[in-house]
C-alpha cells in the first residue's frame, strides 16, 4: 500500500517511521487526545529526564552546570535561558498563589504593588541578568573569560535565585505563616544559604584561592545589592507617579 506524507506529500517506503523530506512522523491510525497531549509535553515541555539531571546540580552543585556549559557538555541540560525562565514561571506562579492574610486593599498603593510585582519586577530581572554578568566580568578580568561566560554564570545564578525563593514563599506562606519569629529565621537562612551558594559557584568555576574569592563576592554584593536598589526605586517611583 502506498504510503504519502501528510506534511509533504513525498512517497514513502513502508519502513519509514519519518518522512526523510520533512522529518515529520508517519502515523496511519487516528491520534487520540492522550497521545495530543503527550506530543505536545513532549514537543513544548522536553523536561523529562532533562530537568532532573538539570535541577539537581543547580540545587546542590553550585558551579557545576556553568561549568558544564563552558567546557561544550550542553545537549543533557536544559539551556540556560529556558531554565531561568522555567524557573521565574514557577516562581511567580507560587507566589501570585499565596493567600495572603494581610491582603492589601485596593487603592492607589495595592494597584502600585500590584502593578510593580506582576509586570515589571519579572522584567528587571531580565536587565539585572546582564548587569550581574557585568560585574563578574570587572572582578574576574584575570581569568580571560569572554562576557557570555560571565552571562552564563549569572543566568544560572538567577536561577538558583527563583527556586531558592519558591521554597521560602512555600515555607512562610505555608509551613509556619502565623509564625512571625520563624518567617524571620527562615528569611535570614535563605539569605545564608545564597551567599554560600554563590561563593561556592566561584570558586568552582573561576578557580581562585579562598580569600580573593570571598574578597570579590563582597564587592560583587555591593555593587549588585546598589545597583538593584536604585533599578527597583527608580522603576517603583515612575510607575507610582505615572
Amino acid at each position: 500500500m502506498e504510503r504519502i506524507c501528510k506534511n509533504c506529500e513525498l512517497n514513502l517506503d513502508t519502513t519509514f517511521k519519518f518522512c526523510p523530506n520533512c522529518g515529520q512522523e508517519h502515523k496511519e491510525k487516528v491520534v487520540h487526545f492522550r497521545q495530543f497531549m503527550l506530543d505536545f509535553l513532549g514537543d513544548y515541555f522536553t523536561f523529562d529526564s532533562l530537568i532532573i539531571r538539570s535541577v539537581r546540580p543547580l540545587l546542590f552543585n553550585p558551579g557545576f552546570l556553568t561549568k558544564e556549559f563552558l567546557t561544550g557538555r550542553r545537549v543533557r541540560y536544559i539551556p540556560p535561558l529556558r531554565m531561568f525562565i522555567f524557573i521565574s514561571i514557577i516562581f511567580f506562579l507560587v507566589l501570585g498563589s499565596v493567600d495572603s492574610s494581610v491582603a492589601i486593599e485596593k487603592s492607589d498603593e495595592g494597584e502600585f504593588l500590584d502593578s510593580f510585582f506582576n509586570i515589571w519586577f519579572p522584567r528587571l530581572f531580565f536587565l539585572l541578568l546582564p548587569l550581574f554578568a557585568f560585574f563578574l566580568f570587572l572582578m574576574f578580568r584575570k581569568s580571560e573569560r569572554i562576557y557570555l561566560s560571565h552571562f552564563i554564570f549569572s543566568v544560572h545564578f538567577h536561577a538558583f535565585i527563583f527556586a531558592l525563593s519558591t521554597i521560602f514563599v512555600i515555607l512562610i506562606d505555608y509551613i509556619f505563616p502565623s509564625s512571625v519569629f520563624l518567617s524571620q529565621w527562615a528569611f535570614f537562612i535563605t539569605l545564608f544559604v545564597l551567599e554560600i551558594y554563590l561563593l561556592v559557584a566561584l570558586r568552582q568555576v573561576y578557580r581562585q584561592r579562598w580569600f580573593p574569592t570571598i574578597l570579590k563576592l563582597v564587592l560583587i554584593n555591593v555593587m549588585y545589592s546598589v545597583s538593584a536598589m536604585i533599578i527597583f526605586a527608580g522603576v517603583g517611583t515612575l510607575i507610582f507617579y505615572l
